[in-house]
């Protein structure tokens, strides 16, 4: 039996989580004095040239202080646009068909559940089919990032289940999936069965038609399409990286054919986005120019803000100490 999902690109507003958000520290800038020493500014008087050499340093130094104030920032606030935490939500599916409480299927898919939680620590990967006979078994299965470390992965498969239980209550097949790691569980059958339908896209609303752009995303996305021992691949070229992941179910040419189909769906959906993502049923490929790396929750036309606030943000605060400055010089005179 062919069962329909209803894929849901984010939870409905009554079921949105709040996903733990990058810590990025912020960028301070502190004076300490030298040990055993304080500086000591002599205010004199000198002469005009003396005095336009002086404004000329002094005018040079603020210009390097914010520059660098600014630079710093951008860089502190870059970090939050390089990665999101394991846990943040992508996509969900839910079939419409919901199971009856008290069913040998509900016991069943309870027990299943129950062995991807206790198997996480342990693996990356783990399939499971618990009970017997039709609409009674449960089929599932886990998969995390191939990053993480076991830990991470134990702590997002949790996540994952939590979410599932939030936005699928009831559905007799369902599929989520994070950052840093995929579940999905049904009534039939379906690990290690090609299926290569497409269930998550997004391309960034910011393009590019420059020609090394397009050069180093190919290099990228070509070298993505070549299947890992592990199923899982990073890569990167001049100004753009990309990871791709296959379940761990698929033998190494249906994991590049399935990459394959994805590379091409994502280049003729997408054309010269600065970052995009695409989800197919049991493989993904992911791409971004520096500094379009997203989190997949959020909208893409915030890229361009959030790097224009960075700039805005980095200016104040050179800014800021160019005032602290000018103050410590007035207050020793």
């Amino acid at each position: 039996m062919t069962k329909k999902f209803a894929f849901i690109p984010r939870p409905p507003h009554h079921l949105l989580f709040t996903p733990r958000t990058l810590a990025t520290p912020p960028v301070t800038t502190a004076i300490e004095p030298t040990t055993n020493t304080r500086a000591r500014i002599m205010c004199t008087f000198v002469s005009p040239s003396s005095a336009m050499h002086l404004r000329s340093q002094l005018r040079r130094g603020r210009v390097a202080a914010a520059a660098a104030a600014a630079i710093l920032l951008v860089i502190g606030l870059g970090a939050g646009f390089t990665g999101a935490d394991t846990d943040t939500f992508i996509y969900a599916g839910c079939s419409p068909s919901k199971y009856q409480p008290g069913t040998p299927y509900e016991g069943n898919l309870k027990s299943l559940l129950a062995s991807i939680t206790d198997a996480a620590p342990n693996a990356a990967y783990s399939s499971f089919a618990n009970g017997t006979g039709d609409g009674a078994a449960a089929y599932g299965l886990y998969q995390c990032r191939g990053d993480l470390g076991n830990a991470e992965c134990a702590a997002c498969v949790r996540d994952a289940l939590a979410q599932l239980g939030q936005v699928c209550p009831g559905a007799y097949a369902a599929s989520l999936q994070l950052e840093g790691c995929y579940v999905r569980y049904d009534g039939t059958n379906f690990v290690g069965r090609p299926d290569t339908a497409m269930v998550y896209r997004k391309c960034s609303a910011s393009t590019s038609a420059d020609a090394g752009f397009l050069r180093d995303r190919d290099a990228v996305l070509g070298a993505l399409q070549a299947a890992a021992a592990d199923g899982y691949r990073v890569g990167s070229s001049g100004s753009v990286q990309g990871v791709s992941q296959c379940l761990g179910d698929l033998a190494a040419a249906d994991c590049t054919g399935c990459l394959a189909q994805a590379v091409g769906q994502l280049k003729g959906a997408c054309g010269t986005a600065l970052a995009a993502d695409v989800h197919l049923a049991q493989c993904y490929v992911r791409y971004w120019a520096s500094g379009y790396y997203f989190r997949p929750s959020q909208d893409y036309s915030q890229d361009d803000v959030g790097r224009t606030l960075a700039i805005i943000i980095g200016i104040l605060a050179g800014l800021a100490l160019i005032v602290v400055f000018i103050s410590f010089l007035k207050k020793s005179c």
